[in-house]
């Protein structure tokens, strides 16, 4: 195995450690994860489960930046200034979204605080204000690095196959957006995890669709 493909193996580790942690930090059976003001939904989340996904998140993050390289492998044939770019955009966006996820602990911290009839309401507005920009970057990054995937792969000249065009990181979160928002039961599920859902679909499939290279390459 070269190291280009360990690295897309890397991130698809990493998206899967990722989506368990932030499964353990955000999943409440009755959903609310939307909610941005309040975060009532950390009262359905145990403190313990609040800190092993804090630990696990932050330490797993920073391999979507090796899964990244990857994927700007595949995309270099097309134009290697459009996959570079690409690379820089994604690994800058999970590195903002290390830092909103390390947050999330302390605003569950916070919650539990206000349940126990402690007044730590402008604490919570304060820690919110200082988190929630973040992930909007993160979200930013995601709609900007999906145009340069759709717009090299169609060129018919990278790594990947066309169909994989379909299957850039902002149409997958838009389609778990709707599972969710539709109230399907599925949705409740993927959408606590769903940045992390979709780069496991993204990596797999790079993998998957790009084996054969590298078994002719193969003396």
């Amino acid at each position: 195995m070269d190291a280009v493909r360990l690295a897309g193996w890397t991130g698809l580790l990493g998206a899967i450690l990722v989506g368990l942690a932030e499964f353990w930090l955000h999943f409440s059976p009755n959903g609310g994860i939307e909610d941005v003001k309040d975060y009532l939904y950390f009262n359905d989340v145990s403190s313990e489960r609040l800190s092993r996904g804090h630990f696990l998140a932050v330490l797993s993050a920073p391999l979507y930046i090796l899964g990244y390289w990857f994927l700007s492998k595949q995309l270099e044939p097309a134009h290697k200034l459009a996959s570079q770019i690409f690379f820089l955009i994604g690994a800058y966006a999970f590195a903002v979204g290390t830092a909103w996820i390390g947050q999330r602990a302390f605003l569950g911290m916070a919650v539990h605080e206000i349940a126990k009839g402690h007044d730590l309401q402008s604490l919570l507005i304060s820690f919110s204000d200082h988190n929630e920009p973040f992930v909007n970057v993160l979200r930013m990054a995601m709609a900007v690095i999906s145009i340069i995937w759709i717009a090299l792969i169609l060129t018919g000249r990278t790594r990947l196959p066309k169909w994989m065009a379909f299957f850039s990181p902002l149409l997958l979160l838009a389609v778990m957006f709707a599972l969710y928002f539709f109230q399907t039961q599925i949705g409740l599920y993927v959408f606590p995890i769903a940045m992390n859902a979709a780069h496991v679909i993204v990596f797999v499939l790079a993998l998957w669709s790009t084996r054969h290279a590298v078994r002719n390459a193969t003396p």
